[in-house]
């Protein structure tokens, strides 16, 4: 509840116009009455609405919510506005209060005889107390009679917010399907010598950035709106926005407060704040400088960073079968993508249709069926959602002209490479061809803080892939039989959720060992690695942070930690004479961008110098 405004206050505030000219039975609202409904005005429909499979007696209703109930709370109900479209009998009306569990209150009901094409008001002989819970709705509705199946006695007009109207079928409440048509003409008439001013609200705080650089702003928006009978005038209502418990700023409202959610944006600093997590609230305190006894309070998270590395390549799971007669379309697509972008780690995923694709493997299932992929061909980028919908990793790829579905999917990759990556991956791999036996190992370093952006359950996860594979292929209603299959998922190593990362320190350093079956040709395999989320969470929470590919046998350079340039596993002076010399004279070959770049700005310049030394400072 709010605080009480005070006397003087009060004694400020207007008399307030409720639905002022809107009639009863006997005349014009009195000062204490006011319209209750999904719409308050005059307005019916031009065009009637019936059902065709529905003649005789019927039952219709519709909920108010518990947000429109909010001014109603401690009214009573005096009377009941029926709009109809054309003349017909209301015979009764009713209440029903609907709990926030799904279930259902004691129904309230009043005969009544009401035939007019337009508004009917019913007078109720006794009327109704609204004392709900906060969060519990109210079913209004009444019992019509439909003179034939395609008699359209009602009025239903799409105006404010529309809802669901229901109608009783054999016992049991079901969607009327008026929906998108609008709202039935429903209205009541409430009683109250003290509608309350102010309900206020506020919902929905969403920031536009949930990982942000140290010192770059967080902007953010959310919606307030006041349910009470006066509007709030433009700059009454404060917010104080906090990060941590601190203050960071304060709002108010641009334009006046009513019944109807508005939005209001802003934006604080991360300047001085320590990398990790932190939570930002959004506090409406006060109205008309009164601070409220209970404030709303809003509060999102979002993750601080100094810097993060470059993302080496890209993740693209393409889920296929030589059953697919569609998913050659796709494999164009993601070789145009791959042509445009050059950094695509491509892995071709198997499943069985009609019949038993021969590159299918249990893990291939595994990955599928994580990814809720449901049909085929489909892909996933950087296993990041939101491709196709915020619900899905998986979108379609079977794109005719694949120029386009490749520009798509690319720009799609952008858009999740607003972040750096938290770690770097390298591969390093050997091949012995007489014991057929290939060393593996993938290592890299880690942000500081890393657990904050990617949690301690993050995973590694190393695949071997074969290309050059020539196996039939379904294409558009006819068998290829000599189709080229590439970076066919044959293995992943460990398992194909992926194993932990061997930690030490801000690096890691994980090792295999893989004997190579005589049925696969060592020159055309290739080692995909990358670091995520686990398969198994909800799907906005298995991205992929970075991945990078080799051949077999190839490898990389172990990338040492962030500062340390001359690769002796310490950050000294010595690094910061080297830094210097990068700076003055440009970076040599070999050495990574990430270890220099400490600011994460793609500029290795005097700013990184000065943050290398104070990393020194604060390790010692």
């Amino acid at each position: 509840m709010k605080k009480a405004l005070s006397l003087f206050l009060a004694a400020l505030l207007l008399p307030l116009a409720l639905g002022a000219q809107l009639l009863t039975a006997s005349g014009t609202l009195a000062d204490n009455q006011m319209i209750l409904g999904h719409y308050t005005t005059e307005t019916l429909s031009t065009k009637g609405w019936g059902k065709v499979f529905l003649n005789g007696n019927n039952t219709v209703a519709t909920d108010l919510t518990a947000d429109e109930l909010a001014i109603a709370q401690g009214s009573e109900i005096k009377a009941f506005r029926v709009g109809l479209f054309s003349s017909t009998e209301i015979s009764r009306v009713f209440v029903i209060p609907v709990y926030s569990n799904g279930t259902f209150g004691t129904e309230t009901s009043w005969p009544c005889s009401a035939s007019s094409a337009g508004w009917n008001v019913i007078e109720l002989d006794q009327s109704y107390l609204i004392d709900l819970p906060t969060d519990a709705k109210l079913r209004i509705g009444f019992d019509y009679v439909q003179n034939g199946t395609k008699d359209t006695p009602l009025s239903v007009v799409r105006e404010g917010t529309v809802y669901t109207s229901y109608h009783k079928k054999n016992g049991n409440w079901v969607n009327y399907g008026v929906n998108t048509t609008g709202n039935l003409s429903l209205q009541l008439i409430i009683e109250n010598d003290n509608f309350p001013q102010y309900i206020l609200r506020a919902r929905k705080l969403i920031l536009n950035k949930t990982n942000v650089k140290t010192g770059d702003a967080i902007p953010f928006t959310f919606e307030t709106c006041n349910l009470g009978a006066a509007p709030v005038e433009a700059g009454a209502a404060t917010y104080v926005v906090a990060i941590d418990g601190q203050e960071a700023a304060t709002l108010t409202n641009a334009q006046a407060l009513t019944d109807t959610y508005t939005s209001i944006s802003g934006a604080v600093s991360t300047e001085g704040l320590a990398a990790g997590e932190h939570t930002l609230t959004v506090t409406l305190a006060s109205i008309y400088g009164e601070a409220l006894d209970e404030p709303i309070v809003l509060s999102a998270t979002f993750k601080n960073f100094d810097f993060g590395f470059t993302r080496q390549m890209r993740l693209v799971e393409q889920f296929t079968s030589t059953y697919c007669t569609h998913c050659p379309k796709g494999v164009a697509t993601l070789q145009a993508l791959s042509d445009l972008r050059g950094d695509i780690a491509w892995v071709g995923v198997h499943q069985n249709m009609s019949g038993t694709d021969v590159f299918r493997t249990a893990q291939c299932d595994t990955i599928a069926d994580l990814q809720l992929c449901d049909g085929y061909p489909e892909a996933s980028f950087d296993r990041s959602a939101g491709v196709e919908d915020a619900n899905s990793v998986c979108a379609v790829i079977s794109y005719t002209n694949y120029a386009a579905g490749a520009t798509f999917f690319s720009d799609f990759l952008e858009s999740v490479s607003q972040l750096p990556s938290w770690a770097t991956v390298n591969i390093n791999s050997t091949y012995d061809p007489e014991t057929r036996q290939a060393a593996i190992t993938i290592d890299g370093a880690l942000v500081p803080n890393y657990e904050d952006f990617m949690g301690s359950d993050s995973k590694l996860t190393v695949y071997i892939t074969e290309d050059n594979l020539v196996s039939p292929q379904y294409n558009n209603g006819a068998w290829d039989n000599n189709f080229v299959h590439n970076g066919v998922l044959r293995l992943a190593l460990g398992s194909a959720k992926g194993v932990d990362l061997k930690r030490n320190g801000e690096t890691y350093k994980n090792e295999f060992t893989v004997n190579i079956p005589e049925e696969w040709k060592a020159d055309d395999l290739n080692i995909v690695a990358f670091i995520s989320r686990p398969l198994g969470n909800p799907v906005n929470d298995i991205y992929v942070t970075n991945a990078n590919k080799r051949k077999l046998g190839d490898f990389d350079q172990p990338t040492a930690a962030p500062g340390d340039l001359n690769g002796d596993n310490e950050i000294d002076i010595a690094d910061v004479v080297m830094l210097i010399d990068v700076v003055l004279n440009g970076k040599p070959q070999g050495l990574d961008d990430a270890i220099c770049d400490l600011n994460g700005d793609s500029e290795i310049d005097i700013a990184d110098v000065v943050m290398l030394i104070d990393m020194i400072l604060n390790e010692n």
